[in-house]
């Protein structure tokens, strides 16, 4: 074999090994996107799902308690359901935030859907408190349905 031939030989490779090491790098560095990618959408379905639970939490925390007053019902269990309540209030504070911060298109959807849960207190009539609950619950619907339509893949 003469000189030029082995020099083309290694030449070829050395360029052999580098290509093959370039497009290794590549393809675990589109893994690791790929994997982050994934990893913040896990995030994303958590929040969503945490703040749905934490508004349904409230919601019959909510209709319960004021279902009671409404029913003048004795001092004791009024105060246990006030104090179920506040303790199911308090929990909607963390997911919502986390929500705001990890998905910013969802908002409004869910600032609507606290806000109709929070419009239970003080109904003056049984009628009024089922109005009130099925338009919390319409607004959580309607929350859901738009966290599918931002988060659902492709």
């Amino acid at each position: 074999m003469s000189l030029w031939s082995s020099i083309v030989a290694v030449l070829g490779t050395l360029a052999g090994a580098l290509t093959a090491g370039l497009l290794q790098h590549r393809s675990a560095r589109a893994a690791r996107i790929e994997q982050r990618a994934d990893s913040h959408r896990q995030d994303q379905l958590g929040a969503v799902t945490e703040f749905a639970a934490a508004l349904d939490a409230h919601r019959s925390a909510m209709f319960h308690r004021e279902r009671l007053a409404l029913s003048d019902a004795g001092a004791e269990h009024q105060l246990e359901a006030q104090t179920r309540s506040h303790d199911t209030r308090a929990a909607i504070t963390a997911p919502h935030i986390r929500l705001q911060v990890l998905v910013p298109g969802l908002a409004g959807p869910a600032q609507q859907a606290a806000d109709a849960t929070y419009a239970l207190r003080k109904a003056t009539s049984r009628a009024e408190l089922d109005a009130r609950r099925h338009s919390a619950k319409q607004a959580s619907v309607a929350f859901v349905t738009a966290a599918a339509a931002l988060l659902s893949p492709g």
